[in-house]
């Protein structure tokens, strides 16, 4: 029998509900923004990874009017096909991607997590279930490293994890870094700040590693000496360019059409540090995304995977085939 009724976190580590240590290792889907769903998706495909995790995409209100609609019946189907696969759902809200700031945190991203029929799917989920907040939101060293925008950051998401604890959702609630997520760095400042804000203590940390133009290797162990729950919520191959919409290879495999991060980073590296520190990790993304090469397969089928999906899968030294663990999630 559980000893939790859900998952939770001990010092910098996710456990099961019966205590086991749940190293994440898995995938983002991004599932709205293919166009076929609901009606069919990639979960099966995804599945055959190996992958104990997938971190799902949702939106309280797609940008674009004309995509098919989705329901919240849409979202329980998912959420329970997830645990039926072994996978921990990772629910996360895309409206505020990349905002600057974090002021519509939570009239928008939380007034849609606590209302009474969103709570009521996510409890009947939830004793598997992690809640991702905000993709991306808030800017920190991309606003001049000011210390009341970092302070506002802090403020914000102490509201937020309060209002969400206060709905009845005791589940782990994962906040991604600022800067787009790239910022590791602001959780040795911010991080501990957010976990005491939260009366369960029940807190993930999540960078997302499109290092391109900034190096996280050297923050991790810090980040571990801190004893932080980190979680890197996007790990892929390809980065956006910073300057002129170019794009940067984060992979060291000499076959990537794209010139290298010009900091030398790779995400070779990073996944090596992780697996060392026994920190989670999460590919974006297994498609759709505008670039095909930074998608694990070319089309969502499983048979179809892209250099960048076979690497991540089958790899000796990190590959979900061989490192990631399943736990009976039902």
């Amino acid at each position: 029998m559980p000893t939790q009724p859900n998952l939770y976190v001990s010092g910098r580590f996710l456990q099961t509900t019966s205590g086991a240590k749940l190293i994440l290792r898995g995938v983002d889907l991004p599932l709205l923004d293919d166009w076929a769903f609901p009606g069919s998706d990639y979960l099966d495909a995804v599945a055959q990874s190996n992958a104990n995790a997938v971190r799902i995409q949702w939106y309280v209100n797609y940008p674009d009017t004309t995509r098919p609609p989705y329901t919240l019946a849409d979202l329980d189907s998912f959420l329970q096909r997830c645990a039926e696969a072994e996978m921990v759902p990772i629910l996360m809200l895309a409206d505020l991607t990349c905002a600057g700031d974090t002021s519509q945190l939570n009239p928008t991203l939380v007034a849609w997590w606590t209302t009474p029929d969103v709570v009521a799917v996510l409890q009947k989920h939830s004793r598997y279930l992690i809640v991702n907040i905000g993709n991306e939101v808030g800017f920190y060293h991309w606003a001049g490293d000011s210390s009341d925008v970092l302070a506002t950051y802090v403020s914000d998401y102490t509201k937020a994890i309060a209002s969400i604890r206060a709905a009845g959702l005791n589940v782990p609630l994962m906040i991604d870094a600022t800067d787009c997520g790239s910022s590791l760095d602001v959780f040795l400042q911010a991080g501990q700040q957010l976990i005491d804000a939260d009366p369960r203590h029940n807190i993930l940390l999540s960078a997302h590693a499109y290092w391109a133009g900034y190096d996280g290797l050297s923050w991790i162990d810090p980040c571990v000496k801190a004893s932080l729950p980190i979680v890197f919520g996007e790990v892929s191959n390809i980065e956006d360019g910073d300057t002129d919409g170019s794009y940067y290879s984060l992979d060291a495999s000499g076959n990537n059409p794209y010139p290298p991060a010009p900091n030398g980073f790779t995400y070779q590296s990073l996944l090596a540090a992780g697996f060392h520190h026994e920190i989670g990790w999460l590919a974006w993304s297994w498609g759709p995304d505008k670039n095909a090469d930074r998608q694990l397969s070319t089309d969502g089928t499983f048979g179809s995977l892209t250099p960048w999906g076979e690497d991540f899968i089958t790899n000796a030294g990190y590959g979900l085939a061989k490192h990631s663990l399943r736990h009976k999630l039902l």
